[in-house]
């Protein structure tokens, strides 16, 4: 197994290839010192818009360790139901390192499962969720890579459900930070992220074992922290993706490679909750533009912003701007149908986007009504017309016969 020498190599080998990706910038904070992050890759990120404040190679492809889990996480989630169980077969007993000690045969529920996935971080359970799901940890693997590529991860390449080192497994602090801020959407991951101690009481065969507690220092200790993954192998030293809430502003933050990677999450929660504020942009009740709409009975339609907007400011100040980009509208158009979107800039920096949908119906106008009508109508009287001009030709053809085979009539008649 490659040794810390060989992580080292492989870290900076990745962090040399990644400056070849174009920077996520990071939010300017004036005079105020950036974090003292001693990982090898670090990302923190607003969650509700994505903007990055504070970045340090942000695309530099590494070794994640269980990190990984968040997207197994996500599939779970995605293709089973809380209450279906699953069994576990003698190879996922068999995984190595942290596990649920599962017994071969023994059933589970997917809550459970899910629950020892992230609280105990067992690889038990990752492995038994990739059979159950997928048929076996290869075919998991290709479902969580097209699942990152949905996503919008450019810098990862899953080869196991649980982050046990492969040379070919890898992901980035900022990736880290996309799976994170989408698998937020679910409350099932929510809750699992933030429990620091669950019971197993669906387990079928050991009993023994149904207690799982988290040990994540940043959990217990930050305030308003509620999530998310610790993860550790030697060759990618301390991993941690990390969420913390204040003021019901959320914050995602992700360390790679680090010797201490709870400091490295603080340092960042720090910096984004002190040196930011969250300002509003628009509101969803709030009119933003009007949108040109052809053929309407009117020019244009109000439009609205889908949801509210907030954008991470500088505490010391920040000029925020806003462009609005409209599509083709053609009337009719629905209450709520989606217009275009309005782009968020701070300092000229864009940092979010919004859809803009309709704030009311809006019918075709009279003359685009007419125009409808005109070709309905010359549609029904061009295929009179052609079943007219049909008919004719038609009995034109049995008129031309009638007389070619007349005169034949005749002189059998004769005969």
């Amino acid at each position: 197994m490659p040794n810390l020498r060989l992580y080292r190599v492989i870290a900076a080998i990745s962090i040399m290839f990644a400056a070849t990706y174009p920077a996520v910038a990071a939010m300017p904070v004036g005079n105020r010192a950036l974090p003292d992050v001693k990982g090898a890759a670090a990302v923190l990120m607003d969650v509700d818009t994505g903007a990055v404040l504070y970045s340090r190679n942000p695309h530099a492809r590494l070794p994640n360790a269980s990190t990984t889990k968040i997207m197994t996480a996500i599939l779970i989630i995605e293709h089973c139901k809380m209450t279906d169980r699953v069994k576990a077969s003698k190879s996922a007993c068999e995984t190595p390192y942290t596990s649920l000690h599962l017994k071969p045969g023994e059933t589970i529920t997917v809550k459970d499962l899910l629950m020892g996935l992230m609280v105990r971080s067992a690889n038990d359970a990752a492995a038994a969720a990739a059979e159950h799901i997928a048929g076996s940890a290869a075919k998991f693997a290709d479902m969580m890579n097209r699942k990152a590529r949905e996503i919008g991860c450019t810098d990862t390449h899953f080869v196991t459900p649980n982050g046990l080192y492969d040379p070919g497994h890898y992901s980035s602090a900022y990736d880290l930070c996309l799976m994170a801020r989408y698998a937020m959407r679910y409350p099932e991951f929510n809750e699992a992220v933030r429990t620091r101690k669950y019971c197993l009481d669906s387990r079928s065969i050991n009993k023994e074992d149904l207690w799982v507690f988290s040990h994540s220092p940043f959990l217990r200790r930050y305030p308003g922290a509620d999530g998310v993954k610790s993860g550790y192998t030697r060759e990618a030293g301390r991993c941690y993706v990390g969420s913390a809430t204040r003021d019901g502003w959320r914050l995602v933050s992700a360390v790679l490679g680090s010797p201490n990677a709870s400091d490295d999450t603080v340092a960042m929660m720090d910096y984004g909750f002190g040196g930011f504020v969250r300002r509003t942009v628009v509101t969803a009740d709030e009119k933003c533009a009007d949108a040109p709409v052809v053929g309407g009975w009117r020019a244009s339609v109000p439009a609205r912003a889908a949801k509210d907007l907030k954008v991470p400011v500088p505490r010391s100040g920040g000029n925020i701007t806003t462009r609005t980009l409209f599509s083709r509208v053609e009337a009719p158009v629905a209450q709520g149908d989606k217009l275009g979107r309005l782009k968020a800039f701070v300092d000229g920096r864009e940092v979010a986007t919004v859809d803009l949908v309709a704030a009311q119906d809006m019918g075709i106008s009279f003359a685009r009504r007419a125009l409808g009508v005109m070709k309905g109508c010359g549609i029904i009287v061009a295929c009179l017309v052609g079943g007219m001009y049909g008919t004719a030709i038609a009995k034109g053809a049995r008129r031309r016969r009638r007389r070619v085979t007349s005169p034949l009539r005749i002189d059998n008649r004769r005969r």
